[in-house]
């Protein structure tokens, strides 16, 4: 007899379910520990089973890609007081940013790994990581419409991104070695791009040359 056909809620419990068992394997193992076979060993079922809902192990990648990009904007907006004014709003986002990295850095580097495909290249992973982008957007956008910024919302949030997820990613890397930690910038990062001021109070001073 033919497999009865599964509904499309059905399909997509079972994909949610693999990319789980999938995560568990990246986050324990690594990334190399990710294949058909030991996710199907991992969800207990035959060896045949993971190909009707994945072609190959780079679509178990991007289906993991999209659960941790989901979990991150859960967990930023999460920390986000939607009624606090928009400047607010901006500090809560980089600051649930850098709350989500120290307490999930290996789904941070699922995300943001160099060497990846372009996000473009699969529409899904492209609009979960839209959708958090979009929301910075309208944030900045917010605080242009009051006069609390100048400039274009959407080449401000990019400034902003590219500026925070740099440090991120440098203090993932165990590089952030020359005097300052990633929880002590994160601040002076954010009120630089605002104001063009440091923040104040913070420290002037200059290292001494050997």
């Amino acid at each position: 007899m033919p497999r009865p056909q599964l509904t499309a809620d059905e399909v997509g419990h079972v994909r949610k379910r693999l990319t789980a068992h999938a995560l568990d394997l990246y986050l324990q193992e690594g990334l190399d520990a990710v294949s058909l076979r030991r996710l199907a060993d991992a969800a207990g079922t035959s060896h045949t089973l993971p190909y009707r809902y994945f072609a190959n192990k780079e679509a178990v990648l991007v289906a993991l890609r999209v659960e941790c990009t989901e979990r991150f904007e859960r967990f930023v907006r999460g920390r986000e007081k939607a009624a606090a004014a928009p400047l607010l709003r901006i500090r809560q986002i980089a600051t649930a940013y850098v709350a989500y990295v120290e307490a999930h850095p290996g789904e941070y580097q699922m995300i943001f790994a160099m060497g990846q495909p372009s996000p473009a290249q699969y529409p899904e992973l492209l609009a979960a990581r839209q959708g958090l982008f979009d929301h910075a957007v309208e944030v900045i956008q917010q605080a242009i419409d009051l006069g609390q910024l100048q400039g274009d919302a959407l080449e401000l949030a990019h400034l902003f991104w590219v500026s925070l997820h740099g440090l991120i990613t440098l203090h993932v890397a165990g590089q952030l070695v020359h005097g300052r930690k990633l929880g002590e910038l994160v601040e002076p990062l954010v009120q630089r791009m605002l104001t063009g001021a440091p923040t104040a109070g913070a420290p002037g001073k200059r290292r001494k040359a050997a």
